[in-house]
């Protein structure tokens, strides 16, 4: 009689489970908004177009033409007669709108891939669970491998340095605060929260500028940040937040109306930026023809594959997960302005703040 293992490895079904397993332990990989592709004929290096979403369509506003005269002087009760209310004389069409959707290149620039072995004496005396002993384990490795990279293309690219300086003028740039070195002192504690809390009004007030939308907005800083933060009894009593998702998802409260996220590639910086800042396009190859078994699934904006694969020489299963993808900034329209200043394709839906420790200076 043959033996078989316990376990039911549909390829479908485990590559469903393992995408809901890897969004729920993203932290700062969860933030960029997804795009994917599960039909893409392409391959490493190619391009994807996405949509870039158009701004409203304009409303015009048609009045009366002119003001009705009552004949009848004095008297402010009496009502218009038909034949005394004036002809319009301006057109009260509406101008003709259009969705304009403009287009924007996103590179598929790495593939991600990791995958695990199993002999044929682990599948059938080791392993009791496939889901907490094998899936989290890849789930896991791909959670910490996109928050590390996403870390990485937020620290190059969340910045305004690329506006000019009319532009800046106009929106603001990047922020640039100096605050005292710690010495322990409640007066100190306070001195260098104060200073934070000033930049980021600046900053708040950059994104306000250029129309950034007051949802979804992120402050992402390392454990330094966090704890002149966590210092200041102001933070502590208002914003922090002892919610445990908001805390599984590493958010530790709310300022000025940003979800503050920490994460360890994060030193005395800031970046705050909208979830729409940052774009995080995936694709899947296709299933090779040699394996055993495999599933192509899209869940929560994730494209991923999944192969089952036997090894005959060391008798030994291969379960693996891959995608290609790419991340990328959200620019701006061509045409878009703000107070009559030209923007265009430069980025505004974050920034950066820069934060300086300066010692006292001896009297």
């Amino acid at each position: 009689m043959a033996t078989t293992h316990n376990f039911n490895l549909d390829a479908r079904q485990v590559t469903i489970a393992a995408l809901g397993l890897l969004d729920r332990q993203l932290t700062l990989g969860g933030i960029p908004a997804r795009y994917s592709e599960l039909s893409f004929k392409g391959g490493l290096g190619d391009v994807i177009n996405v949509n870039r979403e158009s701004r409203g369509i304009p409303v015009q506003a048609a009045g009366i033409t002119e003001p009705i005269w009552n004949p009848v002087k004095g008297d402010k009760t009496r009502l218009a007669a038909t034949s005394e209310r004036p002809l319009p004389v301006n057109d009260r069409l509406a101008p003709v709108g259009f969705i304009n959707e403009s287009r924007f290149p996103v590179q598929l620039t790495t593939l991600a891939a990791n995958s695990t072995a199993l002999s044929m004496e682990q599948v059938a005396f080791d392993l009791k669970e496939f889901g907490s002993q094998v899936l989290t384990k890849l789930t896991r490795g791909f959670a910490e491998y996109f928050d590390d990279t996403t870390a990485t293309f937020i620290k190059s690219n969340i910045t305004r340095s690329g506006l000019t300086a009319a532009q800046k003028k106009a929106i603001g740039g990047d922020v640039e605060v100096t605050i005292p070195q710690a010495d322990g002192t409640g007066e100190n504690m306070s001195a260098r929260a104060l200073g934070l809390r000033t930049a980021l009004v600046d900053a708040r007030m950059a994104m306000n500028l250029a129309n950034v939308p007051a949802s979804e907005r992120y402050l992402i800083a390392g454990p330094e940040v966090e704890a002149i933060l966590l210092k200041d009894p102001s933070f502590v009593a208002v914003d922090y937040s002892g919610d445990t998702s908001a805390l599984r998802r590493a958010v530790i409260g709310r300022i000025y109306g940003f979800d503050i996220v920490v994460h360890n590639s994060f030193g005395m910086e800031m970046y705050l930026f909208h979830k729409s800042a940052m774009l995080l396009v995936s694709a899947c190859p296709a299933i090779p023809m040699g394996a055993v078994n495999g599933s192509i699934q899209n869940i929560g904006g994730i494209a991923t594959r999944m192969l089952i694969d036997y090894d005959y020489a060391k008798k030994s299963d291969t379960i693996g997960l891959d995608t290609m993808y790419g991340l990328s900034t959200v620019k701006e329209d061509p045409d878009y302005k703000v107070r009559g200043v030209g923007i265009g394709e430069s980025f505004v839906r974050g920034l950066r703040i820069a934060i300086t420790e300066k010692a006292p200076t001896s009297g």
